[in-house]
């Protein structure tokens, strides 16, 4: 990926395309420029430009507003808790990066001579940001309808947020009520080793559906491994239907620190 700025010349045409990928044209461009001007590459200008800080503090604002009303009416049935997790997930830094990734957003960014050369064009947190901050810009440009619209177009439908949802909580759980509503059959693990001492194993899992191999999981017992290779194969078969939507990191490590029960908490994202 380019390790350097994109100047004023492809700056515009790359406007253009983030305009037309959200389907909203900004009246105000030096919004735009704001929401996705990092605090590095500020620093390095004199002046200093504005940078987007403070759009990403009121983008975090609305789209926690979009998603609470999007949550809310689309999904009835659900608990306060239920609703709760499912917005955290669709609001967390993977999910807000994914989006940005979508509109565009990394290739118009601005960014220290540091920043750049590090790959900060891809990471996470920085991509989140920017996603955050332009969503601001959106909204103090537009208002809210058009801030909304916006988000609304990136995320997945509410039985993916279900499904989601069950892939973070109880991936083993998830992926078997995946495959029998696509009528795949019932996921079939298989352990391929056990390593390490007797007193402290490690045991390797791997997950077949329709025979197929999907994940591999590793853990301290085999319910863990299972979980993990469950994971892998929820990544695989929901990758294509939600793009924009983080299927497991932070979920496999939930799964590995609670060896309790499987449970399905709700009932996506």
């Amino acid at each position: 990926m380019k390790n350097c700025n994109p100047n004023d010349l492809e700056l515009q045409e790359i406007y253009r395309q983030i305009m037309a990928r959200a389907e909203y044209c900004f009246e105000d461009l030096a919004l735009l420029r704001q929401s996705l001007t990092h605090s590095s590459y500020s620093a390095e200008q004199t002046p200093p430009p504005p940078f987007n800080q403070r759009l990403e503090f009121l983008g975090d604002a609305v789209l926690q507003m979009v998603l609470t009303d999007y949550i809310f009416k689309e999904m009835p049935e659900a608990q306060e808790g239920i609703l709760t997790r499912t917005r955290a997930l669709l609001a967390k830094e993977g999910s807000t990066a994914r989006f940005a990734l979508i509109l565009g957003l990394e290739q118009a960014l601005l960014l220290g001579n540091g920043e750049n050369h590090s790959g900060g064009r891809e990471r996470p947190s920085i991509l989140g940001d920017a996603f955050e901050a332009f969503l601001g810009a959106v909204f103090l440009d537009g208002g809210l309808p058009a801030a909304q619209a916006v988000c609304l177009k990136l995320l997945p439908p509410v039985e993916d947020c279900r499904q989601l949802l069950g892939a973070h909580e109880n991936a083993k759980g998830a992926l078997q009520e995946y495959c029998q509503a696509a009528g795949m059959g019932k996921p079939e693990y298989v352990r391929i080793q056990t390593t390490g001492p007797v007193h402290s194993p490690t045991y390797e899992m791997k997950v077949l559906v329709q025979k197929k191999e999907l994940g591999r999981g590793s853990g301290r017992n085999m319910r863990q491994a299972e979980q993990q290779a469950a994971a892998g194969a929820l990544k695989i078969l929901l990758a294509e239907r939600m793009p924009a939507a983080e299927v497991l990191p932070a979920g496999a490590e939930e799964v590995q620190s609670s060896p309790g029960p499987d449970v399905l908490h709700g009932q996506p994202g």
